[in-house]
């Protein structure tokens, strides 16, 4: 197992609904980065519709803002 243990529940819950996941993957490795081992330094899950987001203990402070959300859409909401 790592040493940057990834947390039990989720940090951030994303509605899925219309969501570019290339998007969301490039935003996701911009904000939390990767390990000196080149891993990832989250993991997400879709389940339901929904992106669990589970960020490494090191980059816990870090969340995605709404913005950067509304910027993963496939469309944008008026």
């Amino acid at each position: 197992m790592c040493n940057n243990a990834l947390p039990a529940t989720p940090v951030q819950v994303i509605e899925g609904q219309y969501l570019d996941q290339q998007k969301l993957m490039t935003l996701l490795k911009n904000v939390y980065g990767t390990s000196e081992e080149g891993k990832n330094n989250f993991r997400v899950e879709l389940r339901l519709n929904r992106y669990k987001i589970y960020p490494s203990e090191n980059v816990r402070n870090a969340t995605l803002t709404e913005v950067q959300i509304q910027d993963c859409r496939a469309y944008r909401r008026r």
